[in-house]
This record gives C-alpha cells, structure tokens and sequence, in this order.
C-alpha cells in the first residue's frame, strides 16, 4: 500500500547523539572532535574548538517545552534531552504524536561550521562533515527512509571536492544538499559553481540554503546576536532577500533551467514584495548592466525557488502571488519554534478558510514530491 502524506514538515532538525564524533570521525582526527562540556548550569554543552565557551542545548531540544520554560542553557542528555532529538526510531514516536508522516531532515549548523572552518586542512573538514552525513543517513533515517528524509552539508574546500560530495551524497541515499558556501568558494555565485549546478540538476537533488549566509566565510553569531536573533526573527528573510536575486541574474536557471532552490526557515510572507521589486529593477536596468535574461526575475522564482515557513499567515493570504507550489510548511523540531505535540492544531489555526487542494499542496504535497516520496 502506498503511503499517504499529510502533514510533511520540510525543515526539521537533529542533534548530534552524544558519541557521534567517536563512533563517526575516523581516529585520527579525534584531537579535533567536538566535546561536550557542561553549560555550567547542568547542563551539556558543545565545545568545538578548545579554550573556547561550550554551545548550550537549551533552545535545540525542545520537545514539548513552553515557551515560559524556554531556557538555553540546562539540558542534557543524562537527563532531560528527549531522544527524539537524536535516535531515528525515537524520532518516529514522536513524530505519530505530533500527526506528522514525515519530515526533512537538517544539520546542526554549529558543528558544520565547525569543520568548516578547516580551509587550511579540507581533508579535515571532508571528514567532519562526511561523519555527520553518514551517521544521518545510515543511522539515524534508517528508522525509516519514506518518513525521515536526509539533507547532505556539502563543504566549503573548492568546486572538484564539492562536486565530489555531492555525487557522494547521492549515491548514499541523502535526498538533497544544504550549501552554507557556495560550491567554488566565492564570496558570491560565480560560473566557477556551474559544475556542481550541473550536477545537481542531473541527479535531481534540491539545493537548500538554510539561514545562514552563503558566504566563503561562514560566520558565527556571537552570545547577544543570537539573544537579538531569537527575538526579532528578521536575519533570516533580509540574508535570503539579498541571495535570492544575486542567483538569478547569474542566469544560473537559464543555463539549468530544472535546478531546484529552497529558502529555508525564511518565511515567504515576503516574497510577493521581492518578486515585485525584482522586476521593476530589472526591467529599468537591463540595458545598461548587459544582465540578459530569458524570463523577468519573478518567473525563476515560480519555477526554480521554494521556501519554507513555520507560522506566516502573512504568507498564506499571500499565498497565490508566494506560489501555492513553491511554499512548504514545516515545524522547526525540536527547535524552540515547533509547536510539539500540536503542530495539527497550528496547522488548522493557520489555515482556517484555506481551500483543501491549497492546503494540501502546502503542508505535505509539495514537499514529499520534491524530496520523491510520491
């Protein structure tokens, strides 16, 4: 019987399990490995370079958390961190509860950008991030590879090991790539990517950018940029904004036009306001800039981008000028923005008047056809 999706979460989360860099990362860069430590309020925390302050867990494992017990620091995982957040047949229990049939898979940021910032040492890095990938894909989404969907962190190390990851990636099973650097490592897209756009295109797999700015130097925020992030929620929508044109006046979707682009985590209540800015300008500036396209800008976006949104009621009344096809619903687990175990309850709430086919596209169909669950 073929399965049915509906409710797909198109941006969903783990942490890493706490013997994954032992298990995971071969021995002799064990020196390098991440170390949890404590968060100094009993809590673990993650230390990826020595000498350095420890990543609390707090904000990362909330698993029916409130927001008034919100806290970053104090989990651990002797004590109060759900195993969902990091055991695949966990994560499916939890799953049932919250009424979800599957969800896509994300890394911990923190940790790829960790291994890299090895430039100097890619084989390093290739190894970090190769750790992390297989353990999601062999371990963690072997619960169930129809329910928990693996996104493989492709490196920051040059075009010839970018491609090769992502050929990697696919042959290991992973159904997407999320990039944190562009692939020849420019501090913005070049031709130089075209041969990992190439790639991409011919295997299918969709190219998430998740947040943080795709830059050659991926940066950390420090304590209070993250405080102030948390808040305002608005870095994530302003770094796509300024991402989204600069790929298509590249002509990147001319040259490939089946590519596949995800905004993720940005919202898309926004969106309608870009396409029509976007448009404007091109057609005052086309002529003096020599940018040639074959379509104006907001056609790409129908056609090649997506995004994601956990609440954006904003979005959905905006839905047909978003793209009712290119606007995905997800839940943030276990990130301090999912709504656990009621995410059904938002979901109504959100869509209260939507036409069934809209909402149908937008919370399951849109995702499980892009990711090849149906």
């Amino acid at each position: 019987m073929t399965r049915q999706y509906h409710l797909v979460s198109a941006d969903s989360h783990i942490i890493e399990p706490p013997d994954l860099w032992e298990k995971w990362l071969p021995r002799k860069y064990q020196d390098q490995a991440p170390r949890l430590v404590s968060d100094g309020d009993g809590g673990d925390a993650w230390q990826y370079r020595p000498g350095t302050p420890g990543d609390p867990l707090g904000l990362v494992t909330c698993v029916g958390t409130r927001p008034e017990q919100l806290k970053w620091t104090g989990a651990s995982y002797k004590n109060n961190i759900h195993p969902a957040c990091y055991v695949g047949k966990e994560r499916l229990k939890v799953l049932d509860i919250d009424g979800v049939d599957a969800e896509v898979i994300y890394p911990p940021q923190r940790a790829m950008i960790h291994f890299m910032g090895f430039k100097d040492d890619v084989d390093l890095q290739i190894a970090g991030l190769r750790a992390y990938n297989d353990w999601l894909v062999e371990d963690f989404c072997a619960a169930d590879r129809e329910r928990l969907v693996p996104v493989a962190q492709m490196p920051n190390a040059g075009i010839e090991r970018a491609v090769a990851e992502l050929r990697r990636a696919v042959d290991k099973g992973h159904r997407g790539v999320i990039l944190t650097a562009w692939p020849s490592g420019g501090d913005t897209i070049s031709p130089d990517d075209d041969a990992f756009w190439a790639v991409a295109e011919e295997t299918g797999m969709p190219i998430s950018l998740h947040l943080i700015l795709v830059t050659s130097r991926p940066r950390v925020a420090n304590v209070q940029d993250r405080r102030t992030g948390v808040v305002i929620g608005a870095s994530a929508f302003t770094t796509i904004a300024e991402v989204i044109p600069q790929v298509i006046v590249s002509g990147v979707f001319d040259r490939f036009p089946k590519l596949k682009f995800l905004a993720v985590e940005t919202g898309v209540g926004w969106v309608p306001h870009l396409l029509e800015m976007m448009d404007d300008r091109y057609w005052r500036n086309r002529h003096w800039t020599g940018i040639e396209l074959k379509h104006p800008p907001s056609e790409y976006w129908f056609s090649n981008w997506a995004g994601t949104f956990i609440i954006d009621r904003s979005g959905i009344a905006l839905r047909d000028r978003v793209g009712v096809e290119n606007m995905m619903w997800s839940t943030d687990f276990p990130h301090h923005g999912n709504d656990w175990p009621y995410s059904r309850k938002t979901v109504e709430e959100m869509f209260s008047g939507v036409p069934a086919p809209d909402r149908r596209k937008i919370v399951a169909e849109n995702c499980a056809r892009l990711y090849k669950l149906m």
